[in-house]
């Protein structure tokens, strides 16, 4: 009884893979029906290990949400994003509140492939974004799932590319002047690109929300 009042119902009515380790999963259901949800809210899936992985839905309207998967090698959420088929049933705790933005303020997002969920939510506002990225198609599967403004930045050994990664959210920040900048993705980047923007003189507060941390499972 506790748990069906702590966690949601849904069932799978497509999965589309886009390549390279992304697919985006639509959920259906009548328990998504005239649920409060802000773009940026999470869900937190309860997988069949007992394991608990959170995703920033990329939509939610009526009684239909989708979520935009991204494999992390063989961890509990990788293999269930793969294995999930049309057809399947599961249970999710949310949405909860997770990243928020300012709805009169222009956003310039940071983050990588585990944060275009997050964009596609808020590409419905005015919204400029820089990523990190493993390989250049994943700069035409960001652009194809509707999010226009974007940077796409490959990672290069020693993180030698999170210098391009801050000069270019500077150069969003400066043409873009009240913009609030939100970091997501990598811990270990968010960090260091924080440090880069202070050594450029960028005084801007960001809101972050790490989704994965080297050497750590699981990060809500």
């Amino acid at each position: 009884m506790l748990g069906r009042l702590v966690t949601r119902s849904a069932r799978a009515s497509a999965v589309r893979d886009l390549g390279h380790g992304l697919r985006v999963i639509t959920l259906v259901g009548p328990e998504l029906r005239d649920v409060a949800w802000t773009p940026g809210d999470k869900v937190q899936v309860l997988l069949s290990t007992r394991d608990v992985r959170t995703y920033t839905p990329s939509r939610w309207k009526g009684d239909e949400l989708e979520l935009v998967a991204f494999d992390h090698g063989d961890a509990p959420g990788s293999a269930w994003s793969r294995a999930i088929a049309p057809g399947d049933e599961l249970r999710f705790v949310g949405p909860q509140r997770s990243v928020r933005r300012h709805a009169e303020r222009r956003v310039v997002l940071f983050g990588d492939e585990t944060s275009f969920g997050l964009a596609v939510a808020f590409s419905g506002a005015p919204l400029a974004s820089v990523f990190e990225i493993g390989a250049a198609p994943y700069a035409e599967i960001v652009a194809g799932l509707g999010v226009a403004d974007a940077a796409c930045v490959v990672r290069a050994p020693g993180d030698r590319h999170l210098v391009d990664v801050a000069a270019a959210i500077a150069d969003g920040l400066r043409t873009h002047p009240g913009a609030e900048l939100v970091m997501t993705g990598r811990a270990q980047s968010i960090r260091l690109v924080r440090d880069r923007l202070r050594t450029l003189g960028v005084g801007a507060r960001p809101a972050n929300k790490a989704y994965w941390s080297v050497g750590k499972a699981g990060l809500d």
